[in-house]
């Protein structure tokens, strides 16, 4: 019974990434396909802290850098943003992907394909100390969805 236990907790948390005595947890990591000639991608995820942090860097080996940005408003228009890095308050989510705030990988140095994983490195300053979060990022295919040109009442995105 104890070790069917085990197994099940080891199960659910497989799909997270957590860093230090369990101050920041990563999750629901994953990337979109590409397209040809595609330079960039984003990469979507969760990100949650229990003490005050900074996100400082993210990267991969396929990509030759990797950028946080942030959608800021500038001379009254919105813009993307690149940024040093990110603070994440205690006890706090950033959803990477929506409201504002993207982790891109830049210089893609291959395709991304459906069902491959995407090895990603965060480094997190946690209380003035810098830690390493090694996350995979599930490539998913590529929705897209024209329903909008036909009826501008649809609502097809999230």
């Amino acid at each position: 019974m104890l070790r069917k236990l085990i197994c099940l907790l080891s199960l659910s948390l497989a799909g997270n990434a957590w860093a230090g005595a369990n101050d920041v947890m990563v999750e629901k990591v994953w990337m979109r396909e590409s397209v040809p000639d595609q330079t960039s991608a984003t990469v979507q995820m969760n990100l949650y802290a229990t003490k005050p942090s900074r996100l400082l860097s993210v990267s991969s080996p396929l990509a030759t850098s990797g950028e946080i940005q942030a959608v800021v408003m500038h001379q009254g228009k919105m813009q993307t943003r690149t940024v040093d890095s990110l603070k994440v308050a205690a006890h706090s989510s950033v959803i990477f992907g929506s409201r504002g705030v993207y982790l891109t990988l830049v210089g893609l140095k291959q395709p991304l394909v459906i069902g491959d994983r995407v090895p990603v490195t965060l480094v997190i300053e946690v209380a003035g100390t810098p830690q390493t979060i090694n996350v995979e990022a599930e490539v998913k295919a590529l929705e897209l969805s024209y329903g909008h040109y036909n009826n501008p009442n649809a609502k097809d995105h999230q």
